[in-house]
């Protein structure tokens, strides 16, 4: 505003123009940055573990617990009560595959 008064019009409309690129910027950013949160909670990925029985084979997929680790004894077998153990943790996308 010192620079109207003082009669430099062309210095107030170039420091104005920057004032208003600055502000487009700053408000772009911040909704671009909230875009990005949304995306981020959805892409979530579910993470699964793959348990097998060291007796006959029986496998049964569940979700993930933590302290979940591969060769951890979880249990017995719902069909022969032999041991049940972790053998793979993987994650599986919620999104579905474009063919």
């Amino acid at each position: 505003m010192n620079a109207y008064q003082a009669g430099q019009t062309t210095q107030f409309i170039f420091f104005g123009l920057w004032a208003v690129v600055g502000t487009v910027l700053a408000v772009s950013s911040i909704t671009r940055m909230r875009q990005r949160m949304v995306y981020l909670q959805h892409a979530v990925a579910k993470v699964l573990s793959q348990v097998v029985c060291a007796s006959c084979g029986f496998k049964v997929i569940r979700t993930f617990n933590v302290g979940d680790y591969v060769t951890k004894e979880v249990g017995q077998c719902q069909q022969c009560r032999g041991s049940m153990k972790v053998d793979l943790i993987y994650a599986e996308d919620l999104q579905p595959k474009k063919t």
